[in-house]
């Protein structure tokens, strides 16, 4: 996935909620409806937080227009796509011991923190230690807790691009760093309000949504903005070497020095469609059977990729929503990738998939008609 992260002024803006209630109830031009989603800017420990500091923000990521939406609608990735959280090589943005002892000092707070993930109180430390630090890369939605009155107080939230998280083994955000708040996926309402304080550049068609991948990420591909390279991170385990977006050669840890964390890039970080030593591809997808009865099994099938290629689905539903796939492709450029349930309650029509090399920016597109099912017709 191609993301970017660019230089951007920050507004003077007073405390949001980092968690709990009490957000500014500025809400913005053209967005109307009766459900609020407060935005929560970087750097900012806002009312009711569950810790101290635990952690620091990035200023200054903001998400490219690749990665919002031409519909206006919510934009959907699944976690394990290599790149979709940012980080800065052999810097943690988020001190696991500083959040863990701090909570096992205060039970009640430890309680009402523990009860918002699923886990016992006991199994708080181990809990932590088995989670990753990163930055978001776009701004992202998810239900926020604060502490109030002895327990988790829950607001829809959207966090800025540059804010620290922690994220559990299936790549879903956990922890807010910078107050400790526990975060859970969000609810999604149909005409939200956004209250303020808004930054710069904040705009609804560039909010994500962030879905936990399906299986257990051993080791996460993350992007250094400041660099504009890759690397890997496990949840304890050192950082891994430098990887160039533009190709899988990988360098030495001299050969970039990163600046230091929150400082702004003074050049864009290089994209990763620009490659001109990639292999020659001739990319063909197909979607099948199609067209396909609601609720059906659908496969695609690409050919012509370079070998042992990253590949990302992007899908276009009938209703505006796109949603991305992680799919790898063997030694011979070829995979396939299923969908269950076609369209599942989505709604019926025409979507429109594209697979693209994550390295070339090699792409082939196809489309599949999800029909009503003969149940659902008789019924209706």
């Amino acid at each position: 996935m191609s993301l970017r992260a660019v230089a951007v002024a920050l507004a003077a803006v007073g405390l949001v909620a980092c968690g709990g209630s009490g957000g500014s109830s500025t809400s913005v031009s053209g967005v109307k409806g009766a459900s609020e989603v407060v935005a929560a800017p970087v750097s900012t420990p806002g009312n009711n937080p569950f810790t101290p500091k635990a952690g620091t923000d990035r200023p200054g990521v903001r998400p490219p227009a690749s990665a919002g939406s031409s519909s206006g609608g919510l934009v959907s990735y699944n976690a394990s796509i290599p790149g979709l959280y940012g980080g800065t090589r052999n810097y943690a943005s988020c001190d696991k011991p500083q959040l863990v002892t701090f909570l096992e000092q205060n039970p009640a707070k430890a309680s009402a923190w523990a009860t918002t993930l699923g886990i016992q109180t006991t199994q708080i430390s181990q809990y932590v230690s088995g989670l990753t630090d990163v930055i978001l890369r776009t701004d992202t939605r998810v239900t926020n807790h604060g502490y109030v009155n002895g327990v988790a107080d829950p607001i829809q939230s959207v966090l800025e691009a540059g804010t620290a998280v922690l994220v559990d083994q299936y790549g879903r955000p956990v922890v807010k760093c910078y107050c400790g708040n526990p975060l859970t996926p969000p609810v999604l309402y149909s005409s939200p309000v956004y209250t303020g304080p808004l930054w710069v550049g904040f705009s609804t068609t560039q909010i994500t949504i962030i879905q936990q991948s399906t299986t257990i990420i051993n080791q996460f591909t993350l992007y250094d903005p400041s660099t504009g390279m890759e690397f890997t991170r496990t949840p304890n385990g050192p950082d891994g070497r430098y990887i160039s977006p533009r190709s899988t050669t990988t360098t030495g840890p001299q050969a970039t020095t990163p600046t230091s964390p929150g400082s702004t890039p003074t050049q864009p970080p290089p994209t990763q469609t620009t490659s001109t030593t990639a292999p020659t591809e001739n990319p063909s997808v197909s979607l099948s059977p199609n067209p396909v009865v609601q609720g059906g099994t659908v496969t695609l099938s690409a050919s012509g990729f370079a070998p042992g290629a990253s590949l990302q689905i992007t899908v276009n539903r009938p209703d505006g929503v796109v949603e991305h796939y992680p799919m790898s492709v063997g030694a011979d450029g070829t995979g396939t990738y299923t969908f269950s349930n076609a369209a599942g309650n989505a709604p019926l029509g025409t979507y429109n998939v594209t697979v693209t090399n994550l390295a070339t920016g090699a792409s082939s597109s196809a489309s599949v008609d999800v029909l009503a099912s003969q149940t659902t017709s008789t019924s209706t």
